[in-house]
């Protein structure tokens, strides 16, 4: 037919004037209206007929055909009446998609998604009310967020692609980071803080390999025995623990003055600069009634290691408690007190305890106060 036998877009026959048996071209008009009009294809690129097409079923025609359809690439094949009928799209026509369920759009050149369910495979970005970037590929700007499981358990996985990289959760302020958990530029898995963004503090690691738990910044906090038997003399001289490093007794005297007297055998807990004496926990009993109660002082205590530690001068001693008859033991029996002391070191040195038996107690002899104390020692992040 001539252009003007037929309709620009649809191709749709027209009938002529004077012409005879005019049912057919009104009849072919309408298979090709019955056919486009809300098309729906059995599949894209098909290549090969069907040995057995139901009435009406139609096809996008593919590349390389065969048979039939070998001539007519590109084109929509239906079969209706018992043969092949072929139609060459236009640009905007549509279609739906029974392969893939989505409404196809032609472009001119091939069949495009035009809507219905959305491929969202290898998407460039999403945003929910929000707009993603090149970075942040998935933005969401939501009250919250909920990540529910389906059936069972759920996991968040976060993968990095070598041990140098970083797999982590960053929280941030006004979008400026203040803490960051997880595998930072190695596989131990760590926390870490900032008050301004740039500089983080490594707060809390926990070795990959291991499993160990390491505070940085905080240093390791440990309960450490102090334990020893204290003499109490008639003289009610001040006892410190023993020079003899194998020795559980307190015997060092360091006089009957008002305070113990500067003395370098007088050495007790050895600790490194920046160690926290958080607290000292004393805990004991006495051998006899004698004893009514006890002076107690608790220092720290520094100097150079090639003198005899005989003068102020000659030593650094910071007393962090000193009591005369508090009431530690009072009555008798089994005592328990805490002293909070909140103490950073300055230097390498001794934490020491001094006791005696206080005003009120006349020893006929020798004394004895049991301890089982600890202190409460927080190390600096070196040791």
């Amino acid at each position: 037919m001539s252009n003007t036998d037929q309709s620009p877009l649809l191709s749709l026959p027209y009938i002529q004037g004077s012409q005879a048996q005019k049912h057919v071209t009104h009849n072919e008009a309408l298979e090709r209206l019955d056919m486009l009009v809300q098309l729906t294809v059995e599949a894209l690129d098909a290549t090969i007929p069907p040995a057995s097409a139901a009435e009406g079923q139609a096809w996008v025609v593919g590349i390389g055909a065969s048979g039939a359809w070998a001539s007519h690439p590109g084109d929509i094949a239906a079969w209706r009446g018992g043969g092949w009928l072929f139609v060459t799209p236009h640009p905007g026509w549509r279609a739906w998609d029974k392969t893939t369920n989505e409404n196809l759009a032609y472009d001119g050149t091939g069949w495009i998604a035009a809507g219905g369910v959305a491929d969202l495979q290898n998407l460039d970005g999403l945003g929910v009310n929000a707009a993603s970037d090149a970075t942040n590929r998935l933005t969401v700007s939501s009250p919250a967020t909920l990540l529910n499981h389906e059936g069972a358990g759920h996991q968040l996985k976060i993968n990095k692609a070598a041990i140098s990289d970083t797999a982590s959760l960053l929280y941030q302020s006004g979008f400026s980071g203040r803490a960051e958990m997880g595998l930072a530029g190695n596989d131990d898995f760590s926390v870490k803080v900032s008050g301004d963004g740039t500089a983080f503090t490594e707060a809390l690691r926990i070795n990959a390999a291991t499993g160990a738990v390491a505070m940085p910044a905080t240093g390791t906090r440990q309960l450490i025995p102090y334990n020893y038997r204290y003499y109490f003399y008639s003289d009610r001289r001040w006892v410190a623990p023993s020079a003899n490093a194998g020795s559980l007794n307190a015997t060092q005297s360091l006089g009957t003055g008002a305070e113990p007297s500067i003395d370098w055998d007088g050495k007790g807990l050895y600790l490194p600069a920046g160690s926290t004496i958080n607290a000292f926990t004393l805990t004991g009993s006495t051998d006899n009634a004698q004893i009514n109660d006890l002076d107690l002082r608790i220092w720290f205590q520094y100097g150079p290691w090639d003198t005899s530690w005989s003068s102020a001068a000659q030593t650094t001693r910071t007393v962090l408690y000193s009591g005369d008859g508090a009431g530690f033991i009072g009555a008798g029996g089994l005592r328990r007190t805490v002293f909070p002391l909140a103490y950073t070191t300055p230097a390498d040195g001794y934490l020491v305890v001094g006791a005696r038996a206080d005003a009120t107690s006349t020893l006929s002899a020798t004394r004895y106060f049991y301890s089982a104390s600890v202190a409460d020692i927080t190390l600096p992040p070196s040791v």
